[in-house]
């Protein structure tokens, strides 16, 4: 049996197996579209692994063409308007992005994603591996749609689909080495920040292997490495003048892509420095950044803030099952954007030095993923809070119904019923809009006549996501006979099962039938 496992990331996707015969995990290479790449531990150690950068090209008559042959040829640069990057991201957020229109076919983030993962999954069956079962690692604080795409992606390619937070698959990679460990993982990729705190449970027959995972705490925020390019670019700009605008979309991609090398320089030397050749203004340019401006760009745009508040918060977590900071072993840093050094001192500062690790942040979580295979059972709980969405004619606004709240165990069951009415005289049915909400932090930047940047205070928002993938509301029951207003039909006892699935128990209060019982709503995170 051959289990594979992928990283699918913002910047950069990770596939890597495991055979029945063995427990090693191993990454793999994928001649047509994979790169090694290398960056750096510290000052002195380097290290490489094998990624397929996550990036789509669409040539004319829909010639796809995607990862290292898209970077290496630098194909965005001439015509950045068929380039896609960080697709990913816009999917998992839930951010319905306007389709593209190229050679007359409409591009969507959900397209350009299952275009990617199919063309991945074509080159790991020409390599002669016919995976058993496929896991996907998904970012903490992605909706339902998000992981619906990755389960019916599965039935397209005929295989088995599990799923697991990433940042919790990362620490798995190094709790299953020591068992009984409890771990935390900051995951920093380029497209968000996730955290979560893991604790191994051992097998009390056979102490040297762990019989399950206890997920603690987590925690997530919606930043990463292409936020911060765009920021060390803008910065730029208003330094000479000028502005996204006035380079265009060829010279503002040139820009990212120069933004990305000195972010990568900085992991390993103290300043950095690339040139830069306008096209079109036929201007030359040097880009120079050292650790102390793009520290100054972070604390501006407040990501360090967003990090210290995600630690805070799964300390607090913690804390609240009696969990303290130094009970917490090992602290690992995963993805990309944890090789800044501002961010890793924060974290050492917050750890200190001996718990702070950076072993294999690139390939930690597509390891942790196969783990599963040494796990029984995980324990976990809900990130996002699960509520039916009323609109309230009078105040022509929503209100929510809380059905659960975020960070509650699984299995559970609501506590009391939801009795409910019909709202229209011979309603012969009762649909209700259920979904999840998220809270997101954000802060108004804004900048001065002389292009001083300045930032609010962060501020915590709630984003509300229907379960339905339509955007429809869910049919809870068919009523025979017709609903009479202002007499209340039927009562809904909800419950989430072993398998994170929300179910619904309703009774008809007029005929006393059960209409429903423990019927399937959806597939909760």
């Amino acid at each position: 049996m051959t289990i594979i496992a992928i990283d699918f990331g913002t910047s950069n996707t990770v596939v890597s197996l495991i055979e029945a015969d063995t427990k090693a995990a191993t990454t793999i290479r994928l001649p047509e579209i994979s790169r090694l790449f290398t960056y750096s531990i510290n000052t002195e150690e380097t290290k490489s692994i094998a990624v397929t950068p996550t990036l789509v090209f669409i040539k004319e008559a829909e010639q796809l063409i995607l990862g290292e042959k898209v970077r290496g040829q630098r194909l965005g640069l001439g015509k950045p308007e068929r380039l896609f990057k960080a697709f990913k991201r816009d999917l998992a957020a839930d951010f319905q992005a306007p389709p593209r229109q190229l050679d007359n076919q409409s591009y969507t983030s959900k397209l350009v994603s299952e275009l990617f993962i199919k063309e991945i999954w074509q080159q790991i069956k020409q390599q002669n591996i016919e995976p058993s079962k496929v896991i996907f690692t998904v970012p903490i604080g992605a909706f339902e749609r998000y992981l619906d795409w990755f389960r019916d992606l599965g039935y397209s390619l005929e295989t088995e689909v599990q799923l697991i937070d990433e940042s919790t698959a990362a620490a798995l990679s190094y709790a299953i080495q020591k068992s009984g460990s409890l771990v935390l993982t900051l995951d920093f990729g380029g497209g968000t920040l996730d955290l979560s705190l893991v604790r191994t449970i051992l097998n009390p027959s056979e102490t040297d292997k762990p019989l399950k995972a206890e997920v603690i705490a987590k925690s997530d925020a919606y930043v990463g490495g292409e936020d911060i390019d765009i920021w060390i670019v803008e910065d730029y700009l208003r330094s000479i003048n000028t502005s996204r605008e006035s380079v265009g979309k060829i010279g503002w991609q040139n820009l990212l892509e120069i933004a990305e090398k000195l972010k990568i320089r900085l992991s390993k030397e103290a300043s950095a420095k690339e040139s830069w050749f306008d096209d079109e203004n036929f201007m030359s340019y040097d880009l120079e950044l050292d650790r102390d401006k793009l520290e100054e760009i972070l604390e501006q745009q407040q990501l360090l803030e967003q990090l210290r508040n995600a630690l805070d918060e799964i300390v607090a977590i913690a804390l609240g099952k009696g969990i303290s900071k130094s009970d917490i072993e090992q602290v690992l840093l995963v993805g990309g954007s944890s090789l800044i050094p501002t961010v890793q001192q924060l974290v050492i500062s917050y750890f200190g030095k001996k718990k702070v690790k950076l072993d294999k942040p690139f390939e930690a979580v597509c390891h942790g993923a196969l783990a599963l295979s040494q796990i029984t059972e995980i324990d976990d709980y809900l990130r996002h809070s699960y509520a039916i969405r009323l609109w309230e004619p009078q105040t022509k606004s929503y209100t929510y119904v809380s059905i659960f709240d975020a960070g509650i165990e699984y299995p559970c069951a609501t506590d009391k019923p939801l009795t409910l009415q019909v709202a229209t005289e011979g309603q012969t049915e009762i649909r209700l809009d259920i979904g999840e909400v998220a809270q997101i932090s954000q802060a108004e930047v804004s900048f001065d006549n002389k292009g001083r940047m300045t930032s609010g205070e962060l501020r915590q928002q709630n984003q509300y996501s229907s379960l339905d993938s339509n955007r429809t509301s869910v049919c809870l029951a068919h009523l025979d006979p017709p609903g009479e207003v202002g007499i209340d039909r039927i009562v809904v006892d909800f419950a989430v099962d072993n398998n994170r699935v929300l179910l619904a128990t309703v009774k008809d209060l007029l005929t006393g039938r059960v209409l429903v019982e423990r019927g399937v709503i959806a597939n909760l995170k």
